[in-house]
């Protein structure tokens, strides 16, 4: 009695797109788990305890794991669409390229600003 719970503990949880939640009792590779689910990847999800969402509570994350990766006992899994992985790559370039336009606008509208101030313009010839 009470061994159930040993036994949830001593699995490999993969959940699926659809909710379906599967449990394996041996460590099993990524590739395993990709071959039989075609155009899906296997993410680690990750409790970040220095992160923490709007309401205090730990942030998950998702890490994408190479085909090679083993699964670990003990350890939650996702699987994760192609389509919704390069919706999260895109979002994830737009971002880092928002930023970027904006760092990149400011330092030309600051010297921009200098050069109508009178302070001496460098040629283009020296950047």
């Amino acid at each position: 009695m009470g061994n159930c719970q040993a036994s949830d503990a001593a699995t490999v949880v993969i959940v699926h797109p659809g909710k379906k939640v599967e449990r394996m009792f041996r460590s099993v590779i990524a590739r395993e788990i990709m071959d039989s689910n075609p155009s899906h990847y296997v993410a680690l999800v990750v409790t970040s305890a220095v992160v923490k969402s709007v309401n205090g509570s730990p942030v998950k994350q998702l890490k994408l794991l190479r085909p090679d990766d083993t699964l670990l006992i003990g350890q939650v899994y996702r699987l994760i669409s192609f389509e919704d992985v390069l919706k999260e790559f895109a979002a994830k370039k737009c971002l880092k390229l928002g930023k970027l336009i904006n760092e990149r606008g400011l330092l030309r509208l600051e010297k921009k600003k200098k050069d109508v101030a009178g302070a001496p313009s460098v040629p283009p010839s020296v950047k």
